[in-house]
């Protein structure tokens, strides 16, 4: 029984991990139950949500983001210039802060750990799937100036890269960790975070322990352990009795009635991000744009939000979600109609000469996302509502890390997905998902949408260093992609999580890091 495996795991945790503590004593061990295990510790390797909790309490950037906002501000770099033409960024490092195997942090660490990220063949590189690597190929050079100090070259400059740096896929590894492990780093990461890492029993439990020597300070708990458990009754359970502290990505209608349990604490927060029906327009017919625009207007996002989401989200109709800087407010939805779907759908049939109804699949991942929390109850929303245009569905439900491995593969016809964003910047969104340069086995373009005009626009705002003429580009962009609708925008919602009332200083962020160094047990001193 999962719970009962749960409770060994913890009390191996607490009575290994930290040695005996007196009876009646609160452990300040915080069990964080999450839908699923991590993937990689390797943070140039990181893509699932369920990775980046961990990655951002291993590893320190450059620079991060504040608690509250995607402002950047200082992390192992205390300052930085960059020249008038903004080619040339150079880097003042902080002094004194170590790895966590005793190791000094300087400039050729962070060239090492840079270098992995962007370079096409890089030694220290293991896993080639580095899904952010597009992200940083504005990097011409970089240089130790001296052991304190970095200096980037860029090819052009950049209106996202200092925003790129403080993303999780640039956090800096240990290069003698690296050299020494290979291929086991990424089990076995050494970063400069708040926590370091202690053990990992893979689909059972990952263990962090504090850094006592951490330049922030050290962090309030002593370990944290994140326990996989990809259903979420099971994880509302073991909330209720205690036996984990938070559960996040739960069904909506659960945490209103979680918010009325004594001793469980609910925390929202706005969240940028959209959930969105893919089409991978490399398959017939869904290279008809006919076929996608119907799909697109078959679907009741109102009725979606009632049945799948119990009122907590709010319709999307671009990529870009409406809390964030960009969005193109003069788009208006398509309107939800089945007839013009059928007449749309029927007149592609008629010239590409396939027969009505149609048969695809539709891939969906099995476990909860931040974006869908009820993945399965979404998936059964759109297979009802396009039978009723003639388009017979199969789902194709798989677990978060194949699903997705599947689906940048381009091995799906339609599928269910979401983003939220790692920087504040519409070009995570706009960029990563639907330009031609994220095609491939591991790229985040997961359409296979190739419009050059679009693509031009996208590297133009990259340069472009005025927010008001990147606002119009990025404008433009949208337009161009609701037109062509490669994916179908669902929705937005707002992230929300459970915990113990005993825990405090716990936030959440907009671009939902989950930073636990300032969290903390009320009745643990």
């Amino acid at each position: 029984m999962v719970t009962k495996r749960l409770l060994v795991l913890i009390a191996s945790v607490v009575l290994v991990g930290c040695g005996s503590h007196p009876p009646g004593k609160p452990s300040n061990t915080l069990i964080y139950g999450r839908g699923e295990d991590s993937k990689t510790l390797d943070p140039i390797n990181g893509e699932t949500g369920e990775t980046v909790k961990v990655l951002v309490n291993l590893y320190d950037n450059l620079v991060a983001f504040r608690d509250d906002s995607t402002e950047v501000e200082p992390a192992l770099a205390t300052s930085w210039e960059t020249s008038e033409d903004g080619l040339k960024w150079t880097f003042h490092l902080r002094e004194g802060v170590r790895f966590h195997d005793g190791t000094p942090v300087d400039a050729e660490a962070i060239i090492f750990s840079l270098n992995r990220l962007r370079q096409d063949d890089n030694p220290n590189v293991s896993d080639p799937a580095r899904p952010y690597k597009p992200n940083f190929a504005v990097i011409k050079d970089i240089r130790a100036v001296d052991p304190s100090t970095v200096e980037f070259e860029l090819r052009e400059s950049s209106a996202v890269f200092l925003n790129n740096l403080a993303m999780f896929p640039a956090g800096i590894v240990s290069p003698t960790a690296v050299k020494k492990l290979g291929k086991n780093f990424s089990t076995n990461p050494v970063g400069t975070g708040p926590f370091r890492f202690e053990r990992w029993i893979r689909d059972q439990q990952l263990v962090l322990a504090a850094n006592e020597q951490h330049w922030r300070g050290r962090p309030n708990l002593d370990r944290v352990v994140f326990v996989p458990v990809s259903e979420s009754a099971t994880r509302i359970q073991q909330l209720v009795r205690g036996e984990i502290h938070i559960a996040d990505n739960l069904p909506p209608a659960e945490v209103d009635a979680l918010a009325k349990q004594p001793g469980l604490t609910v925390v929202e927060e706005i969240s940028m991000n959209v959930a969105y029906l893919a089409m991978q327009m490399d398959k017939p017919p869904l290279d008809d744009v006919r076929v996608r625009q119907a799909i697109a207007r078959a679907l009741d996002k109102q009725a979606l939000i009632r049945v799948a989401y119990v009122g907590h989200a709010e319709s999307a109709v671009n990529l870009l979600p409406k809390a964030m800087w960009g969005h193109n407010d003069d788009i208006r939805d398509r309107p939800f109609d089945t007839e013009a779907s059928r007449e749309l759908l029927q007149a592609a049939a008629d010239d590409k000469g396939f027969e009505l109804p149609l048969t695809l699949s539709l891939a969906v991942m099995s476990e909860p996302r931040p974006y869908m929390e009820q993945p399965l109850q979404v998936a059964a929303f759109v297979k009802d509502s396009l039978a009723e245009i003639g388009i017979n569905l199969t789902i194709e439900p798989k677990p978060v890390t194949p699903h997705f491995a599947k689906m940048m593969r381009g091995d799906y016809q339609i599928g269910l997905a979401g983003w939220t964003t790692d920087n504040g910047d519409p070009d995570n969104f706009l960029y990563s998902l639907l330009d031609l340069e994220n095609i491939s086995d591991s790229g985040n373009n997961m359409s296979h949408y190739r419009n050059e005009e679009v693509h031009e626009l996208l590297l133009a705002a990259q340069r472009e260093l005025d927010q008001d003429k990147r606002l119009s580009l990025y404008k433009k962009v949208q337009e161009l992609v609701f037109i062509d609708a490669p994916i179908v925008p669902l929705v937005s919602t707002k992230q929300r999580a459970v915990h113990t009332s005993r825990l405090k200083d716990y936030r959440l962020h907009p671009a939902m890091l989950i930073r636990l160094r300032k969290a903390r047990f009320e009745d643990v001193r």
